[in-house]
C-alpha cells in the first residue's frame, strides 16, 4: 500500500465525494477469482449501481482504483472486510483512511484545519471557512491550476458532504464537528498501517494519521494500551521509549482478527 500523496491539490473531490454505498456495492460483489479490470467489466454489465450513468460510473471507477487498489495484499485484506465485517462504523473508517490518503486535499484540510479547529474548541465548519480555506492553498499556487471562487466554493462544499458521510462531520446544512469515535477493530487496521511507515513506537503515537479522526496522542495511548489489554498487540513505555510489537504479520491477519 502507498502513502498520502503529496502532489498539488486537485478538484476531484467534485467528481467524487465519498461514495460509500457503490464502494460497498462494489466490493460485496467483487469476484475474487476474476483480475481487477475484469471485475470491472462485470460490474458494468451487470448494472450493480445506484446511478447507471456512464459518466458517473466511469468518475466512481477512476476513484475507486485510487483509493482501494494498491496492487499487493492490501486489496483482498480490505475487501474482505468489507464483505465479513460486522459494524459498519469500523468499515467507514477504513473506508475514510484509504480515501484521504488519495486525496491530499481532504487529507490536508481534516488535518490542518478541522484538527486545529476542534483544538481550539471550534464546534461548527462552515461552507465559507471551507471556501476560503482552498482558495488560500490556490492563491499559493499550491493547486494545479488558478481556481476561481465557482471552483472553490464546489470543492469546499462537496469536501464537507464528503466528511459528513464519513462521520467526521455531521448536520445536513450547518456542519458540526462530530463527536470523536475510533472503534478497537479500526484503530488495529490503522495501527498496522502506519507502523509499515515507521517503525519507531513513538512516531507511531505522534503520526499525524491520528489526526485523520481528531484524536491526540494521549488518546492515541489510550486505545494502544486497550489493545494491548486485549490481547491484539504489546504496548510498553518507559519514559520517551515507546516499544509497539504488532501480533499479527500481514493485514490479511489483522483483518481476520476484526471480523472473527
Amino acid at each position: 500500500m502507498t502513502f498520502k500523496d503529496s502532489k498539488a491539490y486537485t478538484a476531484k473531490i467534485i467528481r467524487a465525494p465519498a461514495l460509500l454505498h457503490d464502494t460497498r456495492v462494489f466490493l460485496s460483489h467483487w469476484d475474487e477469482g476474476l483480475s481487477v479490470d475484469e471485475n470491472i467489466q462485470k460490474a458494468i454489465s451487470d448494472n450493480i449501481f445506484a446511478r447507471p450513468a456512464r459518466f458517473y460510473v466511469k468518475q466512481f471507477l477512476t476513484a475507486f482504483r485510487e483509493r482501494y487498489i494498491f496492487g499487493d495484499e492490501w486489496d483482498a485484506a480490505l475487501r474482505k472486510l468489507v464483505r465479513k465485517g460486522k459494524d459498519d462504523a469500523v468499515i467507514d473508517r477504513v473506508l475514510y483512511y484509504h480515501t484521504a490518503h488519495a486525496d491530499n486535499l481532504l487529507y490536508d484540510f481534516v488535518v490542518n484545519y478541522i484538527f486545529a479547529a476542534q483544538s481550539r474548541g471550534i464546534e461548527y465548519i462552515s461552507t465559507k471557512n471551507a471556501q476560503e480555506y482552498i482558495k488560500n492553498l490556490s492563491d499559493e499556487g499550491k493547486t494545479t491550476s488558478k481556481w476561481g471562487d465557482t471552483v472553490c466554493n464546489r470543492v469546499a462544499r462537496n469536501t464537507l458532504t464528503s466528511l459528513r458521510d464519513f462521520h467526521i462531520l455531521e448536520g445536513n446544512v450547518k456542519k458540526r464537528i462530530a463527536p470523536v469515535y475510533l472503534p478497537i477493530e479500526a484503530f488495529l487496521y490503522i495501527a498496522f498501517s502506519i507502523g509499515m511507515e515507521v517503525e519507531a513506537g513513538d512516531k507511531v503515537v505522534n503520526h499525524q494519521d491520528w489526526k485523520l479522526f481528531l484524536i491526540d496522542a494521549a488518546t492515541v495511548e489510550r486505545l494502544f494500551l486497550e489493545a494491548h489489554q486485549n490481547g491484539f498487540l504489546s504496548y510498553q513505555t518507559a519514559g520517551n521509549l515507546v516499544r509497539i510489537q504488532h501480533r499479527f504479520k500481514s493485514i490479511g491477519e489483522v483483518v481476520d482478527a476484526i471480523v472473527s
